[in-house]
């Protein structure tokens, strides 16, 4: 195996006392300088919530339907929440995410969905 950069280094140099710099080492004198100046700021900005409580229709067993705009665009949003440990709901991963379109089309043929489920049953 070949030797690393620093053992290549350090062997080289006949004086014990020879420490080679890294760029770890550099990178945190230039953070604690930085620091000292002003206050770091924040990695992650908190998020307003506008949640309208118009817009939200609860279906039970923590599911939720959901009509929001995102980026200019509106969305119906179907999805099972859960608790965060803040007692806070949150949207989970399970569920779908439909534009106007999608959803015009999946209201036109609701009935007969619904025609076929009743007749199964």
């Amino acid at each position: 195996m070949p030797k690393s950069k620093q053992y290549v280094e350090s062997s080289s140099d006949s004086s014990s006392d020879y420490e080679p710099t890294t760029k770890k080492k550099t990178a945190q004198k230039t953070k604690r300088e930085s620091s000292d100046d002003e206050p770091a700021p924040s990695k992650k900005p908190k998020k307003e919530t506008k949640k309208d409580e118009d817009t939200v229709w609860d279906l039970g067993s923590n599911r939720q339907v959901t009509v929001r705009e995102f980026k200019g665009k509106l969305f119906v949003d179907i999805r099972e929440m859960y608790y965060d440990k803040d007692g806070d709901v949150k949207p989970g991963r399970k569920g779908i995410c439909m534009n106007m379109a999608q959803w015009r089309k999946f209201m036109d043929i609701v009935a007969d969905v619904d025609e076929a489920a009743k007749a199964k049953c």
